[in-house]
């Protein structure tokens, strides 16, 4: 594991890919990117979103970890329930009601005065030694923030474009942030990760 000891709970593992067929379709007098076979819960305000399974609390089926590349589900499920990026736990802080946050340049885009946007979930204050600890990128590069308030802002995409084959699709560009009022991108996307906007953001 490069020298962790500990599988954070937003990082996926190798069995939990899923590699299902994506299309291009017409649809409300718009080309919209689709599943060969769409399922209800597949799109969130209009954007496809990554199949990925979840099989975290089956390790004799999940395969070995990939400790560079997100489980979209558990990432999403962090960022609605404000949970812990590495325990899966809440994150709030109960005392205070502000939630602390790990963030790298990489991942983190500031809008605003205390404001910004980031795909990285949040850290419980339990778990923030430890994520410093074993993750050489937060030991270098990493700062700590409380955050007052989040709302979510959109999507981090791949986004597609028809291809000359009518069932066929080329990849355009990789992992661009996609906003929810950015209707002109919504049918060309496949998010694989929530970003949400930071407000009230003060740096320990």
């Amino acid at each position: 594991m490069s020298g962790y000891t500990t599988v954070p709970y937003t990082i996926a593992y190798a069995n939990e890919e899923v590699t299902d067929p994506i299309l291009f379709e017409w649809r409300n007098h718009e080309y919209r990117l689709t599943y060969a076979r769409s399922r209800r819960g597949d799109w969130l305000h209009g954007i496809l979103l990554g199949r990925v399974r979840d099989l975290r609390d089956k390790p004799e089926r999940r395969g070995p970890e990939r400790m560079r590349k997100l489980n979209r589900r558990r990432q999403q499920r962090c960022m609605g329930r404000l949970l812990c990026q590495v325990c899966g736990g809440p994150a709030t802080d109960p005392d205070t009601g502000r939630i602390p946050w790990l963030l790298v340049e990489s991942a983190f885009e500031e809008t605003g005065e205390a404001c910004g946007r980031t795909n990285a979930p949040p850290t419980c204050w339990s778990c923030v030694p430890k994520a410093m600890e074993e993750c050489p990128m937060l030991r270098e590069k990493g700062t700590l923030w409380t955050v007052a308030s989040i709302t979510s802002a959109g999507v981090l995409a791949d986004l597609y474009a028809p291809g000359i084959d009518p069932l066929g699709v080329v990849l355009t560009d990789e992992k661009v942030f996609v906003a929810w009022d950015a209707h002109r991108y919504h049918g060309s996307a496949l998010a694989g990760a929530e970003v949400v906007e930071l407000h009230g953001m003060v740096r320990m």
